[in-house]
């Protein structure tokens, strides 16, 4: 229960410091531009935007599920190697269930758009992953059953280590450090 308290009173600190941002427009945009990719003012708003709508919308630290998206993708729309689309790597066929777990209507498109909507695959994402920690009650088993190939274990380890990281990077804003 203390380990509840402190994480909620971690994700008040890290909501009112660490986000938004100019630190992580510039994050976004280094590791985006490392492969390449331009990325305009316009689009780094959009995707902090959609990452603290979700973050809202499910009640999740919004530095877990940049964790996430640093982890899974790096902030490119790209495809995995079992089909899983977009910044946060959902299939379709895990869209489809959190939408209708959650209410979330399906665009016309179909669940492949979230390989190019990045502001629905973040909701799609964000979503997922509560499902995951309210099916375990524990962060590190719903980042651990987030992806679900073999190597699960690993970016486990690797999401809730950048976890670590951007927590600390929020307490230097709450002490001015």
């Amino acid at each position: 229960m203390r380990y509840l308290t402190l994480l909620l009173v971690i994700v008040m600190v890290t909501v009112n410091f660490a986000l938004p941002g100019q630190w992580f427009r510039d994050m976004v945009k280094e590791y985006r531009s490392a492969h390449g990719l331009e990325t305009d003012e316009d689009m780094l708003y959009k995707i902090e935007e959609a990452v603290l709508e979700a973050s809202k919308n499910t009640g999740l630290d919004p530095l877990l599920i940049i964790s996430v998206i640093v982890v899974e993708s790096e902030f490119r729309n790209v495809i995995g190697l079992y089909g899983e689309l977009g910044m946060m790597q959902i299939k379709p066929q895990t869209a489809a269930f959190v939408a209708k777990k959650y209410g979330i209507k399906e665009p016309e498109e179909g669940w492949i758009r979230i390989m190019w909507d990045f502001k629905l695959n973040i909701k799609i994402g964000t979503y997922y992953l509560k499902y995951l920690y309210e099916k375990y009650g524990s962060i590190t088993k719903a980042v651990e059953n987030y992806n679900g190939g073999i190597y699960k274990e690993i970016y486990a380890k690797r999401i809730l280590e950048k976890y670590s990281s951007m927590l600390k990077l929020a307490s230097t804003f709450e002490t001015g450090g």
